[in-house]
């Protein structure tokens, strides 16, 4: 005969003893005081019935203050974890001599795997699923799946007669950082994207973040939702300014074409094709930038035997009607600094290394003027060449 849930009959009981508490233990004498009561009702005394009523309102409050409280101290004290452990064995096989782990790589707790511990368990459950293996079988199973450290670390919790829920419980504590929800949220929501960090990773990281901040819900589509919220907020967060702009674009305009929002996974795409694109077009424009500075160089390797002839005059400068090209002007100032300095200092002027030096102070201190050069144009930014007097420096 089934019991009823308001009766006692959802109570999962004790199952370890040594792995309890006090508010455990008693909402399991409360919740058998109600299955009791459902298997005696068909012979209690009709005087008595006010007097068992009583009793099944007690037992209730006090079943669901243990509930409350056992929650409490999971949050508090029990730290939780991520991974969910079914309440029954996938089956009953004990033989893992045959399972292939070709696809789950191993496990060693060094800092260098290839996944983190929950990816870890996680696929050493599906393997345990599909071969409907047994708890201890699965235990074992573990220790096959690692080396090193946790192969010892799980040995030993073995050997100690720990359950699968401890055990798993033991080593996301131990290698994955697990700590309360309420800390895990903050966490979560401070993340920060790594330099040079590409956005799908930055993604894994913080749903496993979001994870571990929502575990304690049991609803399954609740606890979802929460970590969907959380991942789609963060990510907004960490955009760039122009791929965050052109996002809420593509929200206004779905919402005005009458379909329904995106879902968290659409925006986890949508943003992963944004900054793809703007990736895209900062590589083209610095492309182009190096085809111009390039051009530039050219374009004054052109000038310097002007620049040469000018200088040689026997005047301290040259007339600056007579130079049509403001950027050549620029550079043959340059030229002239730089020989009063190695007279200043009595040195000799090597006409080739004054060029190449005035060459180089040109590109720092007129960036516009040499990209402008590298088009055909002068410094000034006009496409005509006979831009009339230039501008002086001082």
């Amino acid at each position: 005969m089934a019991v009823p849930p308001n009766m006692g009959g959802a109570r999962q009981f004790i199952a370890d003893p040594e792995a309890t508490c006090l508010s455990t233990m008693v909402g399991d004498m409360a919740a058998l005081n109600l299955q009791l009561i459902h298997a005696i009702d068909g012979v209690i005394p009709a005087g008595g019935r006010a007097v068992i009523n009583n009793i099944l309102a007690q037992s209730r409050n006090i079943l669901a203050a243990s509930n409350v409280s056992q929650a409490r101290e999971q949050a508090t004290r029990e730290l939780r974890p991520i991974t969910r452990v079914p309440a029954a064995a996938w089956g009953a096989a004990a033989n893992i001599a045959n399972i292939r782990m070709h696809n789950v790589p191993t496990f060693s707790g060094s800092g260098t795997d290839a996944l983190d511990v929950v990816r870890w368990v996680s696929r050493i459950f599906t393997l345990a699923e599909a071969n409907n293996l047994a708890f201890p079988a699965t235990i074992n199973l573990l220790i096959q799946g690692s080396s090193g450290g946790a192969a010892d670390y799980i040995e030993q919790m073995r050997d100690e007669q720990k359950t699968l829920s401890q055990i798993v419980q033991q080593l996301e504590m131990r290698y994955g950082d697990l700590c309360t929800p309420e800390e895990a949220r903050v966490k979560t929501n401070n993340m920060a994207r790594k330099e040079e960090e590409g956005l799908p990773e930055f993604i894994d990281r913080l749903r496993s973040a979001a994870r571990m901040a929502c575990r304690m819900e049991d609803d399954d589509v609740v606890r979802r939702q929460g970590i969907d919220t959380l991942v789609e907020g963060n990510i907004r967060r960490v955009l760039p300014a122009s791929v965050r702009n052109a996002l809420e674009e593509r929200v206004i305009n779905r919402s005005r074409m009458g379909l329904p929002a995106f879902s968290a996974r659409e925006i986890e795409k949508e943003c992963l094709d944004l900054e793809r694109r703007r990736d895209e077009r900062k590589a083209q424009v610095s492309d182009q930038g190096a085809k111009k500075r390039h051009g530039h160089v050219q374009k004054l390797d052109q000038l310097l035997p002007q620049a040469a002839e000018l200088t040689e005059d026997s005047d301290s400068s040259a007339d600056e009607a007579d130079i049509q090209d403001d950027g050549l002007y620029h550079l043959i100032r340059e030229v002239k600094q730089i020989q009063n300095r190695y007279a200043q200092k009595g040195k000799k002027v090597e006409p080739q290394k004054v060029f190449r030096k005035a060459f180089r102070q040109f590109n720092n201190r007129h960036p516009y003027g040499a990209r402008q050069l590298g088009q055909g144009g002068n410094a000034a930014g006009n496409s005509n060449p006979n831009p009339g007097p230039p501008n002086r420096l001082d």
